[in-house]
């Protein structure tokens, strides 16, 4: 008998298969060149839920399309790819995407373009479009390729160019999830037209407000050596940007700034949290429901509200001990994934996962016995400022009870440097240490803390005669808590 999840997701795969939309497809073309010859490269991507996906065996599904490329000159055939895209072996649907280059003389001609689910001889689609061809002797700049990704790669995958795989973005579409735009051109022959000096490539961000109206984002730019052949590849931030239709602008321009090319393509954006306030006012009941946090219960609540407690300060530390007081689930909730969207707006579910490893490392490391491990002073200071650069624990001076001195030596919070921080267990219970002295700006610091930690044994050889103003004491035989604290 079938278990569980294998009839959900049978059921899932029927359910599938019946109800594809028409088939959904991006698709771009741009004419590139190598020092010889012309060509042309197509970039396709069929959504996972528009074709229909077939069981394989027990595991696997997979998608089939069957795949025409036409490029024509009136009604006669100059070059054509008829071919099966396949999808890879999966265990959920996912998108098809593929990329087909041919060689084609300069020329005016149209590019047709049509694809069959072959699960569903009905669903297809065709595109038509006029295609031209040819550099011609000035400064060319390609189509500008938007990417969803890329990284430095040698091998003969099609997807590589340059030395780095490109995973284009046919549907021009970043969803909330991404953080960056890429984009890919190549410029040709600006050698040419430029006698002397670099050019400069500008790059230009903006929302596209409507009626030609726009508002520019972000900007950037870059001086190049004329040549050739030139490739660009620039990644743009684009984690703050709100959802909205956006375009993205490439100029090359000479020394005297005048203008030699430019191109243009539209994007559209998904970022449904990143205007925090408009965010947070849209929190409703219902938006939260659908979230990662829904799938929490009340203890792996109260855990996780518990860790964040040490990040929180005012008002949202004051409602937060008012949650935990509490047992309103739905509260709960809300206040974690509000906390997770101030975090990463593009991905709070990523930003909970990243924080409660750490948050459960410190509390297996940490634990005392008394609390969780993150709120002894060690695991909040873990927390806060992650793992230190160097440590040293001390467990035989005769004079001192255990303690550990922490080293980090690029400190962000602060903008210092070799910051440490000194913990000690007085009371020999476990492994609660508490924080002693750090030279961390807004942490605990005491002048007299070689005093509080050798004074319980050895109160009578301070330096100085006075305890009550003595901040150091007399070296002697193991005594060596100020040489670690001052040379480590």
């Amino acid at each position: 008998m079938k278990n569980k999840h294998t009839l959900l997701l049978a059921l899932f795969v029927a359910l599938l298969a019946n109800s594809a939309a028409a088939l959904d497809a991006g698709i771009t073309h741009t004419v590139y060149a190598t020092p010889e010859k012309t060509y042309l490269e197509v970039n396709i991507e069929i959504a996972a839920g528009s074709v229909t996906f077939r069981r394989v065996d027990s595991i696997h599904l997979q998608a089939g399309v069957e795949t025409l490329i036409l490029v024509k000159q009136g009604d006669q055939v100059i070059n054509f790819e008829k071919y099966l895209l396949n999808s890879p072996l999966v265990g959920v649907p996912q998108d098809l995407l593929d990329v087909k280059r041919m060689f084609l003389p300069a020329g005016d001609y149209t590019l047709e373009i049509v694809l069959q689910d072959v699960h569903d001889l009905e669903n297809k689609k065709s595109f038509s479009k006029p295609l031209q061809v040819g550099l011609g002797n000035s400064v060319y700049l390609t189509d500008l390729l938007l990417l969803r990704s890329f990284r430095p790669d040698e091998s003969n995958n099609s997807f590589v160019k340059n030395g780095y795989f490109l995973e284009p973005l046919p549907f021009a579409f970043y969803d909330r999830q991404a953080t960056m735009l890429a984009f890919y051109a190549e410029v040709y022959h600006s050698d040419k037209a430029i006698s002397s000096g670099n050019y400069l490539v500008r790059y230009l961000l903006e929302q596209e407000l409507g009626n030609g109206a726009t508002t520019l984002i972000s900007s950037g730019s870059q001086r190049k050596k004329p040549a050739s052949i030139d490739a660009l590849l620039v990644p743009m931030n684009i984690s703050k940007i709100k959802s909205g239709n956006y375009s993205l602008t490439v100029e090359l321009r000479n020394e005297a700034n005048e203008l030699l090319t430019s191109r243009k393509v539209l994007f559209q954006r998904s970022n449904p949290f990143v205007d925090m306030d408009l965010a947070k006012a849209e929190l409703t009941e219902e938006v939260v429901e659908k979230q990662f946090v829904t799938n929490l219960n009340e203890e792996n609540l109260r855990f996780s509200l518990r860790a964040i407690s040490l990040l929180t300060a005012g008002d949202d530390s004051e409602m937060l001990k008012n949650i935990l007081a509490g047992s309103d689930l739905k509260a709960m909730r809300f206040f974690l994934f509000r906390h997770f969207v101030d975090i990463n707006p593009n991905n709070p579910e990523l930003a909970y996962l990243e924080f409660m490893q750490v948050a459960g490392a410190a509390d297996q490391k940490f634990r005392s016995g008394f609390r969780y491990g993150f709120e002894t002073d060690r695991g909040r200071t873990y927390i806060r400022f992650g793992r230190p650069d160097d440590l040293i624990r001390v467990e035989d001076d005769p004079s001192a009870p255990p303690y550990e001195i922490w080293v980090y030596y690029n400190f962000p919070k602060t903008n210092q440097r070799n910051v440490k921080f000194l913990f000690y267990n007085p009371s020999l219970a476990g492994e609660d240490f508490i924080m002693l002295h750090s030279t961390a700006r807004g942490e605990i610091n005491n002048p007299r803390w070689e005093v509080a930690l050798y004074g319980r044994n050895a109160g009578n050889q301070i330096e100085g005669d006075n305890y009550n103003d003595a901040s150091t004491m007399q070296r002697g035989i193991g005594r060596n808590a100020r040489s670690f604290f001052e040379d480590f």
